[in-house]
């Protein structure tokens, strides 16, 4: 394994170590609504520990099919928080009717781009940039990934580049901390630790967005297929 790819992964490793403990002892979901948004961020949290195993046994073309799944619980997660409607989210965790076929899902979800146009209503502006930016510049080449197109043909061929995996992890670990405060917020627990946790492993994150929008240089750490 690359020296880089080992650094990152150590740094991430101690990353996850500080940040695990904030996913415990919170209390059970007290609503619908809190049980989706839990159940997408668990799914972010399962996806990046595979990312950074499939990465550290080598395997970084199922690695890059991760991202796209990531982002869209992502999406989904802050979308349910505040956006999703009360009933899109009992038709989602109720069981399907006897009539429907037992691989259909319990209700169709909106497009990404939709959730998107919710999330600017409800939420702070820079969130919706972030996750718009990565929406923009790489959906063609997460497509890819997802659906076996040339992207990961050519990578089983030609490892991804050492800089590139590294930066899967970074684009992973800002699904996870971003996870963290929407779980956390879910369940009626403040974080204002979280800032401090960007600061102490600001080596293994992309830059803090301000306020006002996405700082110049956070797209460039968004992974660059």
């Amino acid at each position: 394994m690359a020296d880089q790819l080992h650094a990152f992964l150590q740094s991430s490793a101690r990353f996850h170590e500080d940040l695990f403990p904030l996913w415990e002892d919170l209390p059970p979901p007290h609503s619908k609504r809190t049980l989706a948004v839990v159940g997408f961020c668990r799914i972010i949290h399962q996806h990046v520990i595979g990312q950074h195993v499939l990465l550290g046994a080598g395997l970084d073309v199922p690695a890059m099919a991760l991202v796209r799944p990531s982002f869209e619980a992502s999406v989904r997660a802050v979308w349910c928080l505040k956006g999703a409607s009360d009933e899109w989210i009992d038709k989602f965790l109720s069981p399907p009717s006897a009539e429907a076929s037992p691989d259909a899902e319990t209700v169709l979800g909106p497009a990404v781009d939709s959730m998107l146009l919710v999330i600017r209503e409800h939420h702070p502006q820079w969130l919706h940039d972030a996750l718009l930016e990565l929406r923009t510049h790489t959906w063609k080449a997460m497509h890819s990934y997802v659906h076996g197109g040339i992207r990961p043909v050519v990578q089983s061929l030609s490892e991804l580049p050492e800089q590139k995996q590294c930066a899967v992890l970074l684009n992973a670990n800002a699904f996870l901390i971003l996870a963290t405060n929407v779980l956390r917020m879910a369940c009626g627990v403040p974080s204002p630790m979280l800032s401090d946790l960007q600061r102490q492993h600001a080596n293994c994150l992309p830059p803090a967005p301000s306020k006002k929008g996405v700082k110049k240089g956070v797209r460039d750490n968004f992974i660059g297929v």
